[in-house]
């Protein structure tokens, strides 16, 4: 069989076992658990396979990648703020969305006008993580809006945490959101099915049973795909890690100094700079992946005794003094972190294959 690097191997087995992992945890302490899949790109042969074990709802951030799959029985929810020229797709591919602005929720009532059930709606809140959210005072005006608009359903309020500012989840902000929810529900009358407490860096939260009880939902990409919570960049002890291994063709190996010379500039092609050792002679080896198709800072060699060293558009540069012989022609192999994988998945140019 032909191998054609570079390309990502996907071990479904893992990503599965994860997902189910996840699904069990959220079940002991009722809090839906809501695959995040925006990092697999539209990979339709996995995500068919997550939602075999029976979600009701997957999450993703980008419409192209939704039309892949968009045969699901699954809810397919769009987890950012949809722009107006997606409006008449949104509705049509996918159950619901997360919204912010009044502007925006009129005009997908508007668009969700000839659909046979009502569009539903997630109204997020802010809790100082600063990206997207509503203060107290604005949801409970949005949130009078989504109730008076026929085609539209409020289906609940959510949060985000830690994806920009790099806030944590604690008792603080996860009161304050269930606070919001009660002010929410007062003023319709009703009770909201959904309080979407944030990411999967909540989940150390709720396998410590301190989630509050109101919140009900977690949305959950890199703790599925990856085994790691983010922001705390620790593996979670029940989940599977390696899951994404990028592989690629060394195309050059050579001894060469580790520093070095000429006079130096001021950034390299990606606007970067880097700092070298001077290390002596040392094996580099040269792999045709670069920075046009991943993000190569969050690579990590699987081989014992390889370093990345960094990189350009094209090549990565590896020290393998210490690693294993290779040859020119081998291939290497590292571990994706959320970025790389998000990047790589992305890339026309990497083949991805399950393994």
């Amino acid at each position: 069989m032909n191998i054609t690097y570079p390309r990502i191997l996907i071990d479904q087995q893992a990503v599965c076992g994860n997902a189910a992992a996840l699904q069990r945890l959220g079940e002991q302490h009722q809090v839906e658990i809501m695959p995040v899949v925006k990092a697999l790109a539209g990979h339709a042969e996995t995500i068919y396979r997550l939602a075999e074990l029976g979600f009701k709802r997957l999450g993703d951030s980008s419409l192209r990648h939704i039309a892949a799959y968009s045969g699901l029985a699954a809810e397919k929810w769009l987890l950012r703020s949809p722009m107006f020229c997606e409006l008449p797709q949104l509705v049509e591919l996918t159950d619901g969305t997360l919204i912010s602005e009044e502007s925006l929720l009129r005009a997908l009532a508007e668009a969700a006008a000839g659909r046979q059930q009502p569009y539903q709606v997630i109204l997020m809140a802010e809790l100082g993580d600063l990206r997207e959210g509503c203060d107290e005072e604005e949801l409970v005006r949005l949130a009078l809006l989504a109730e008076q608009l026929p085609q539209l359903h409020l289906a609940g309020i959510g949060a985000n945490l830690s994806c920009y500012g790099n806030i944590l989840p604690g008792h603080d902000n996860m009161a304050a959101l269930a606070a919001m929810t009660q002010t929410v529900e007062s003023a319709l009358g009703r009770p909201l099915e959904i309080v979407s407490g944030g990411n999967s860096s909540s989940l150390p939260m709720l396998s410590r049973g301190e989630l509050p009880g109101r919140i009900n939902q977690l949305r959950c990409g890199e703790s599925l795909l990856l085994g790691m919570i983010p922001c705390y960049d620790v593996p979670a002890p029940y989940l599977r890690q390696g899951a994404f291994t990028v592989e690629t063709e060394i195309v050059e190996i050579k001894t060469k100094p580790s520093l070095p010379w000429g006079e130096s500039g001021c950034c390299d092609s990606f606007g970067g700079s880097t700092s070298f050792t001077d290390r002596g002679l040392r094996r580099r080896a040269l792999a045709a992946l670069g920075k046009q198709e991943i993000y190569i800072n969050g690579l990590t060699p699987c081989d014992s005794g390889v370093e990345l060293l960094g990189g350009s558009s094209n090549y990565l540069v590896c020290d393998i003094t210490d690693g294993p012989e290779y040859q020119v022609g081998d291939s290497i192999a590292f571990y994706c972190d959320y970025a790389a994988l998000a990047t790589g998945m992305c890339s026309a140019y990497i083949e991805k294959r399950c393994r």
